[in-house]
């Protein structure tokens, strides 16, 4: 993994990580695809539902250095995703979205380990603080 160097600060190449973004609805999925090309994201997948993402997540070799994944989805839902993450790749960065940020919400993603979390509809810059934020940047 290559880091790029800016401001005398050692950061990661975006470019080389590989993201899979879990959301099924279509406007969320363009604003967070559009957040991480601009801030260097390149290898970013799709998956309309979390059950499609843990599929995604297998073909990938688990090669994957974030998840972004809405909570409300088909199939199984963004904390169901977070739960079969976790026991197969305990240290895999994952943002979870929702509609929903109430404080049984917040409790649930925190107790199995979510890295952050943005309540929709978010911005671009919202979603990029908390990456920045888990990466140490």
């Amino acid at each position: 993994m290559s880091f790029m160097t800016d401001n005398n600060s050692i950061r990661p190449n975006f470019a080389e990580y590989q993201v899979i973004i879990a959301e099924d609805e279509p406007m969320a999925t363009k604003l967070a695809q559009g957040a991480l090309k601009l801030m260097g994201f390149r290898r970013i997948f799709h998956a309309p539902d979390g059950l499609k993402a843990l599929k995604l997540l297998k073909e990938l070799d688990g090669d994957v250095q974030l998840i972004v994944s809405d909570w409300n989805m088909p199939e199984i839902n963004g904390l169901e995703f977070l739960k079969a993450v976790r026991k197969t790749f305990p240290n895999m960065r994952f943002v979870m979205l929702t509609g929903n940020a109430n404080k049984d919400f917040v409790i649930a993603a925190r107790k199995y380990g979510v890295d952050a979390y943005i309540a929709k509809p978010f911005t671009p810059d919202q979603l990029k603080q908390k990456i920045e934020a888990i990466f140490r940047l």
